[in-house]
């Protein structure tokens, strides 16, 4: 499951609705990141509030 950090408070509390009003499961983690299914992912991105590229990993990758 990718993980998505937001930095901007707005874009983090929009997309925490967005995917409430979506339902399924999702995860918050400190420091603005949610663990989130792919669907949700394109969901997010389409609305502009995920970068479309490097703006997810996979659990476990660290950056380099």
């Amino acid at each position: 499951m990718p993980t998505v950090q937001i930095a901007d408070d707005k874009k983090y509390g929009k997309a925490i609705g967005l995917l409430l009003e979506m339902g399924g499961i999702f995860r918050t983690k400190p420091t603005r990141q949610l663990v989130i299914g792919p669907a949700q992912l394109q969901v997010l991105r389409v609305a502009g509030l995920v970068p479309k590229t490097n703006g997810a990993r996979k659990r476990g990758q660290k950056n380099d």
